[in-house]
């Protein structure tokens, strides 16, 4: 008996030795585990956000998709389907979302959506000598083409005399439009914009402004908020570490106005190359034959030189145009948070150098979620422009600079100013904001704004974002502390 148990000792010992010396390298390997698999289903003919190649799902949207499965540690797989038995499928069951759908009062009924995701520009497109269609009022009477199940279909549908024409291949009704089988064509500017850059089909404008401006979303079946929940973690994780904008990046060097810009660029360049080289051989050729005509041909090349050197200012120029462009808000026409981010991490930098300090001043909407669900994205849109222009009226000295962040949310950058400065100029926003007397009948007020001040003169020990994640804590407070009031960060992140 005793023999026998310590043999049961020594085994049990042994065991529980090599579970202590396992135990490490159990632990690192549940590291690289996927925890589960999320099916998305996607359009199939949506250039450049999302659509098939070869059986493969591609595009900004899916490559965002991805990004936010490797976030989270899930396996995210796309199918692109037809968009109209995408979203039965997903009624069904047959899948855990919707890729890049853009909200609507109707499909709010059947969805939850994530936070935003890509921004649309639904446009319209006409004949180029046409004058007469200039906004959605004026489509009333002619065919329109569309597609099924797209939210520009959702958004017609409300107008009883527009004759709806679904569209089910893109070169298709492009061409239709240009011969004028049809009047109008509605969809997001980057896939029309894409679709004419491949065709070459000519004859075809953009109607400037677009008839609405929409954030596409990840949509989830009413209720189920554990996936919602999911999504929007790791969308907020590829947005806060960069991910997201190196996306963007990547695919806004494709963007396209009827040609895309690398084309254009690789477009001029041949053509130039090729310019001077005919030029060089013509010389050459008439200065061994004729030499007698040397002057004139010294002049030719003179004249096409000068026309060359023209045509490379004038596309500085427009490409000068363009980077203005991708720096300023498409609805609120003050800067984007591109522009605050190149311009803060100079403002950091130059304070750090000579010793000033830097504010920050966190602005954001109160209750404009349930203003916006309430009383529509259009009232919703005039608001955010409403509320830009009270910011930029406030915020004229040069340096400084007024920004909008992201959704309803705003940044004032305040340059050599200290937090008592900031507060200053952040209680005038503040009443201003509420001056303006947008009522909200929801919450019985007018629209109000709260204000997180932080202000700080940086050191070698300090991050940037520091600053940032200080003014955001304070207008955290504002937020818990009831709404419409300036918090004012004391001292240094903890």
């Amino acid at each position: 008996m005793k023999s026998n148990n310590k043999k049961t000792i020594y085994i049990i010992t042994v065991v529980f030795a090599l579970s202590v010396l396992l135990l490490p390298f159990n632990a690192l390997a549940t590291d690289s585990e996927i925890y589960g698999t999320l099916t998305l289903l996607a359009n199939e003919d949506l250039p450049p956000i999302t659509y098939n190649d070869n059986g493969t799902s591609k595009g900004v949207a899916v490559d965002m998709a991805k990004a936010i499965g490797k976030n989270i540690g899930y396996d995210i797989k796309v199918l692109g389907v037809n968009w109209e038995q995408a979203q039965q499928m997903l009624q069904n069951g047959e899948a855990d979302g919707l890729l890049h759908i853009n909200p609507s009062p109707e499909r709010k009924k059947l969805y939850d959506f994530s936070d935003p995701l890509l921004k649309s520009d639904f446009s319209m497109f006409v004949q180029i000598d046409n004058t007469s269609l200039r906004d959605i009022n004026d489509l009333k009477g002619k065919i329109v083409g569309v597609e099924p199940g797209g939210y520009p279909s959702v958004l017609l549908q409300r107008y009883d005399d527009i004759a709806i024409e679904n569209i089910y291949n893109w070169n298709d009704s492009f061409k239709a439009l240009s011969g004028g089988e049809i009047d109008a064509i509605v969809v997001d500017r980057w896939i029309g914009e894409y679709e004419l850059a491949n065709s070459k089909i000519p004859g075809i404008k953009i109607v400037e402004p677009p008839l609405e401006t929409q954030y596409s979303r990840i949509a989830i079946r009413k209720g189920n908020s554990e996936t919602l929940t999911l999504i929007n973690s790791g969308l907020r994780g590829i947005t806060d570490d960069g991910t997201i904008d190196k996306i963007m990046e990547q695919w806004q060097g494709k963007r396209v106005i009827y040609l895309t810009e690398d084309y254009l660029q690789v477009f001029y360049l041949r053509n130039a190359s090729l310019f001077l080289l005919l030029v060089t051989l013509i010389a050459l050729y008439f200065v061994w034959k004729y030499r007698k005509l040397s002057k004139k041909l010294e002049a030719s090349v003179k004249e096409r030189t000068e026309e060359l050197i023209h045509t490379n200012e004038k596309l500085k120029v427009a490409n000068s145009k363009l980077e203005r462009i991708s720096m300023i808000d498409g609805l609120t026409s003050i800067e984007n948070r591109r522009a605050f981010d190149i311009e803060y991490s100079k403002a950091w930098k130059i304070s750090l150098r000579e010793g000033t300090p830097l504010a920050l001043i966190m602005i954001d909407i109160d209750h404009f979620k349930i203003f916006n669900d309430t009383y529509g994205h259009l009232s919703g849109d005039q608001t955010l422009i409403k509320i830009a222009e009270v910011i930029k009226d406030v915020i004229k000295r040069p340096g400084d600079l007024a920004a909008r962040y992201g959704g309803e949310e705003f940044v004032v950058m305040l340059t050599n100013t200290d937090a008592k400065g900031a507060a200053t100029v952040a209680e005038e926003i503040r009443t201003k904001a509420e001056g303006l007397g947008i009522k909200s009948e929801q919450i019985k007020s007018v629209i109000t704004v709260s204000l997180g001040v932080a202000s700080a003169v940086p050191d070698s020990t300090m991050e940037p974002n520091e600053l940032i994640d200080t003014a955001d804590r304070a207008l955290y407070r504002a937020k818990e502390g009831g709404r419409n009031k300036v918090m004012v960060w004391e001292g240094r992140k903890s």
